[in-house]
């Protein structure tokens, strides 16, 4: 069995909510869930742009608001502090705007009565090609099902096959809409104006067909199912496959798909250990750990979940990523104070620099409404982003005090943008939407911060979404995350000045900015204040863990650098108890330990996950449904949440490699139990590195240098030597321990 290909022996099986341990397929703009059923199979279909329900209007002037809650503020009074908030004023000025969802495109139900009980299930994906199967035995007869939906053409592509002749039947069905329907001899079209989708469904093979109320009946033993779907307008037809086969059709596919996948490839065990299905991997880790098996596998599905969600033309990846099976579902919106951000950490290192541009230029097609929302709610210049935003609702949607009153989205994402500029030079998008987007960013935070002797404060300030203990609500002043965002942002911002001269003359006023931002503080258990106030004390009972970003995501903190303050991050990540977490705050969590070099704990939260909200097909969920206490609950409910396969990927890279202040860190976060392995094509600023190890501890390293390198080389988190290749060198180095 290829490691490329995951497999089930089961199909989907979560009561009344088949869609979410289904096979998810796509190409970044049509996703496809396949639950695997024989009897009545119902396949979803989503588009990345289709949502409805949300709309802006025009942001009232509350400013009031934000000198009401600093004159409480300076007296102390943070109860007040929260009575007289942002969302509150918003409400008191009549202001109220729905936020949009995604919703479902459509369903093609199938219909099949099996002669006899079936034998020898399978479902599964090889990620590699993108294409799904479901195969299954009845009577001795091999019935077999596969699909992907193409990068090449935007067509979804079905292959029906069974050794003797059977009959099935087929409809499509258009989510809440009123359709056009035709049904014609060998097509199914439904079409919605109100909706701007359309579906058409062709059917090629040798065939027999009928008609009947809107569904087509089809016999035979080996024929496609051609499915076009296609939303607001898009273009689309299904005229330039038709006459072509299944495998040229795949083939065109996987030209584009494979080298998305292939771009990096980390192997963390023998191949023979791949032959184990999802649940008795999964069965595994319950009883005891992750096997490097379900480490890799783990790894390969993020990927390939990312990669199917992700194109250069569509909306960026948000939380249900293009899998969404039901409508007005938690948490379905683009949430930027974490799950954006966790869901493209791993994409640079990870060879997938493709999908970074479109979620740039989703936030800079909103920046007039977000110049509006720092204006009329904050009196600043610049720009404020929301942490819930969707395709056509920038504003405060979600009134409540933990995202209105939060103002680092825009900081935060801006380091992204500047990451992509580093790895690839694209110059060109540097000058035209990269610095002009961060420099929106910065001129928020000059006019926001308040200067209080020789430091400024920032506030009213939230710490996503933690309350200090012994308070009622989340508004505070002097959050850790927010200077080290301002921090941040304000080093990339002065060298895009520096390498373009554009913004020269603001260069002054922001290197002032940068000087007067306080030293980080340390609480009286040795760990980093979350709240830079020495009023507010810490609640380790929380998911988040924000204050930690100047060590992770950020790395303006590291052992090497600073060693004191760096070990006081590692005790406020100590401290942070178990039952509060979520699936993506342990894959946040395991990168933080990995970036601390902390391997076991890395691994150990990776365990966690794998117990807890790891679905059978690998899709993750927000919190345990069984109540094992090793996550928070939520009412019984656990959601669908994608942002802990992303981070995972990230997590298990981090373990493995990552660039930090001119060194290459190799190794260093590896797991006891991975006592062999090897990760190809991982990438940095400047190149590439390719590492093999064994259990003797012999470590071969090639580093192949895109541009000019110089540079600093950790092996375990110890330095060993100075790096110096140029342009276009290929070096390898034999290491042991």
């Amino acid at each position: 069995m290829s490691r490329h290909i995951y497999t089930l022996k089961k199909p989907a099986s979560w009561h009344k909510e088949l869609w979410r341990e289904a096979l998810p397929l796509g190409n970044g703009l049509t996703g496809v869930l396949i639950p695997g059923a024989i009897g009545k199979e119902c396949i979803h279909f989503n588009r990345h742009d289709l949502w409805e329900g949300g709309f802006d209007r025009e942001i009232p002037d509350i400013t009031h608001a934000i000198k009401s809650m600093r004159e409480a503020l300076d007296r102390g009074d943070y109860a007040a502090a929260n009575e007289e908030n942002l969302p509150r004023a918003l409400r008191d000025a009549g202001y109220g705007t729905p936020i949009d969802c995604p919703h479902p495109l459509g369903w093609l139900d199938m219909a099949f009565t099996p002669s006899a009980p079936f034998k020898h299930y399978r479902r599964g994906v090889n990620m590699q090609t993108g294409e799904a199967f479901v195969e299954f035995t009845i009577n001795g007869c091999h019935f077999r099902r596969d699909a992907f939906v193409s990068r090449d053409a935007d067509v979804t592509v079905m292959r029906m096959k069974a050794d003797n002749p059977f009959t099935a039947t087929y409809d499509f069905r258009l989510y809440n809409a009123v359709a056009e329907c035709v049904t014609t001899e060998r097509s199914i079209y439904r079409a919605s104006a109100d909706r701007y989708t359309e579906v058409k469904v062709e059917f090629a093979g040798d065939v027999s067909t009928t008609v009947s109320d809107h569904a087509l009946t089809v016999t035979g033993t080996d024929y496609m199912i051609l499915i076009r779907c296609a939303s607001n307008g898009s273009d689309g037809s299904l005229d330039a496959v038709m006459g072509k086969t299944y495998d040229e059709l795949l083939q065109a596919h996987v030209a584009l798909h494979k080298p998305l996948y292939d771009s990096v490839t980390v192997e963390l065990a023998d191949d023979e250990a791949f032959a184990a299905t999802n649940e008795q991997m999964l069965d595994e880790a319950y009883d005891g750990e992750a096997s490097p098996a379900l480490l890799e596998r783990i790894w390969r599905f993020g990927r390939y979940l990312f990669i199917s969600a992700a194109s250069e033309k569509g909306n960026p990846v948000p939380l249900y990523g293009l899998w969404h099976g039901d409508h007005h579902l938690a948490w379905s919106q683009y949430v930027a104070n974490e799950n954006v951000e966790i869901t493209y950490w791993h994409t640079m290192a990870g060879g997938l620099s493709y999908a970074i541009p479109s979620l740039l230029r989703y936030y800079t097609a909103k920046l007039e409404k977000l110049r509006e929302c720092a204006k009329q709610m904050f009196g600043s210049r610049g720009i404020w982003i929301s942490a819930y935003t969707t395709p056509y609702a920038s504003g405060p949607g979600v009134p409540v005090a933990v995202i209105v009153n939060w103002i680092s989205c825009a900081g935060w994402l801006c380091r992204h943008f500047w990451e992509y500029y580093l790895y690839t030079q694209d110059e060109a998008l540097l000058r035209e939407e990269i610095l002009p987007f961060m420099y929106e960013a910065a001129l928020f935070y000059r006019d926001y911060a308040v200067e209080d002797g020789d430091y400024i404060r920032l506030y009213p300030s939230v710490s996503p979404e933690n309350t200090p203990k012994g308070h009622t609500g989340v508004v505070a002043q002097n959050a850790t995350m927010d200077f080290a965002v301002l921090k941040e942002l304000l080093t990339h911002l002065l060298c895009g000045i520096e390498i373009t001269g554009m913004y020269a003359h603001e260069e002054t006023s922001f290197r002032k900015l940068l000087a007067k931002i306080p030293p980080y503080m340390i609480n009286e258990d040795g760990a980093i204040k979350e709240w830079m106030h020495p009023d507010i004390q810490d609640n380790y009972h929380h998911r988040h863990l924000s204050h930690i970003y100047p060590v992770f995501p950020g790395s303006e903190i590291t052992a090497h650098g600073q060693p004191a303050l760096f070990e006081a991050f590692k005790q406020a990540v100590r401290l942070r108890e178990l039952g509060a977490q979520s699936g993506w705050s342990l894959a946040h969590m395991a990168s933080i330990y990995a970036r601390m070099g902390e391997a076991e704990k890395s691994v150990e939260c990776l365990d966690v996950m794998a117990k807890s909200v790891v679905m059978n097909s690998l899709m993750t969920t927000h919190n345990d449904w069984r109540r094992m206490g090793i996550t928070l609950e939520w009412n019984g409910e656990a959601f669908v949440q994608l942002d802990a396969a992303f981070g995972a990927v990230n997590a298990l890279q981090e373990m493995l490699f990552f660039y930090q202040k001119d060194a290459l860190s190799i190794l260093p976060a590896l797991p006891a139990r991975l006592t062999h392995g090897s990760v190809c094509g991982l990438v940095f600023p400047e190149g590439t590195v390719d590492i093999d190890w064994n259990e003797q501890g012999a470590v071969r390293l090639t580093i192949m240098a895109h541009r000019a390198v110089d540079t600093g080389l950790l092996l375990y988190g110890v330095e060993r030597c100075r790096l110096r290749l140029a342009a276009g060198e290929r070096k390898t180095l034999d290491l042991t321990v």
